[in-house]
This record gives structure tokens, sequence and C-alpha cells, in this order.
């Protein structure tokens, strides 16, 4: 685990999460997690700060929609849970998925010129396959979790038998490799305005 609110990891990244506004301004990034969703259940019970983000390598219990199982490799995806406490309504979790998409969709059309489309409740479709799923949970104590897996640098021999025709990557639709952390960061970036705006017309 890094925690960049940690003394011993204050490097170039850690600086530029620590400009966020919200979102970002705290990361613990995994090599390997069970699940980035479960574990932002379990900081949010040790009391971790609103905007904090959970990032993994790989997940070996990903989950998307109710039931589904996010494959998530080592090094070949972006797999993220954000906290957030927005002091509205808590079953507004339509309004948070809605925005965790359009941050994502707004990331790769400036990263790759893609035209990325939202496909409710809950996916992101390019070229009519899953590129990004989002799972937003609410927590008791006034918290909620906007999870994202997003899939980055996979190729076609990287899926399951059963993934392979229904899910796609940024590299399989481009052609070309991308640098996660880097793409990570954008993301960031852009969850992090779109929040504020979510805030700002509360």
């Amino acid at each position: 685990m890094i925690d960049c609110d940690s003394p011993y990891h204050q490097g170039e990244g850690c600086s530029f999460y620590k400009a966020m506004k919200i979102i970002g301004k705290k990361i613990i990034n995994y090599q390997v997690i069970d699940s980035t969703n479960d574990e932002a259940k379990r900081l949010i019970k040790k009391g971790v700060s609103e905007g904090a983000v959970v990032l993994a390598s790989e997940q070996t219990a990903g989950r998307g929609k109710p039931g589904a199982v996010w494959f998530s490799p080592p090094g070949q995806g972006i797999y993220l849970s954000v906290i957030v406490k927005p002091y509205r309504n808590l079953d507004d979790i339509a309004a948070l998925t809605l925005l965790g998409a359009r941050a994502v969709v707004n990331l790769l059309k400036t990263v790759a010129g893609v035209e990325a489309e939202i496909k409710p409740p809950n996916d992101i479709l390019l070229n009519g396959k899953k590129i990004c799923g989002i799972l937003v949970e609410k927590v008791g104590s006034g918290h909620l979790i906007i999870g994202i897996g997003l899939n980055i640098n996979q190729q076609p021999s990287d899926w399951p038998t059963n993934l392979g025709l229904t899910a796609t990557s940024l590299a399989i639709e481009t052609g070309q490799g991308y640098e996660l952390e880097t793409i990570t960061r954008l993301l960031i970036t852009e969850l992090d305005g779109e929040y504020l705006a979510y805030l700002a017309n509360s």
C-alpha cells in the first residue's frame, strides 16, 4: 500500500493529487486488493476523509452490478473507488453514477479522441462493447462510494472466453498502449471537477 498522506510517499505523483479540491486529495494505492469498493467501506469505518481514492493495480474480487464479477487483471486497467459525503439525498445513486460516467467519457475523448456511449444504468460502451463499469454504493455513515473499473491495456487474448464477445479496452479499440498512471491522474481530475459541479448544483 502507498498512502500519499505518509511522509514516506511525497513524490511527484502525490504532489499532483494534493492539488485536487476534494476528490484525490488522499490517495491509497494497493498492488493487490480484493475489491476497491470493499476496501473503501473498511476505510470509512476507520474515519477516512471525504474525497479519498482507493486505487489498485489488481482486484481479486472486483465487483460490477449486483452479482457480476469485474475482471481486473494486474496492470491492465484502472480500478478505483472514490469516497464522498455529499450531504444531500443519499439515495441519489443514479446522479453519482452519471457523474462517474461523464468523467470517464470526457477522459476517453481527451486521451484517445474516441466517443464513448453511456448505457444506463452503469455501463460505458465503446464501439458497442463494454469498456467501463461503475458501481455506486451507499454506506450507513452517510458516505457514498463511486467504484470505477476501466479497461485500458487488455488485449483480446487476455479476456476469459465469455467476456471476449462483450468487453473491450482502449488499447483494442485504438491499437496502442497507454501509461496507466497518466490516465489515472486525468480521470481523478475529471472526477474532482464533476463532483464540484454536482455540489454546486445541489
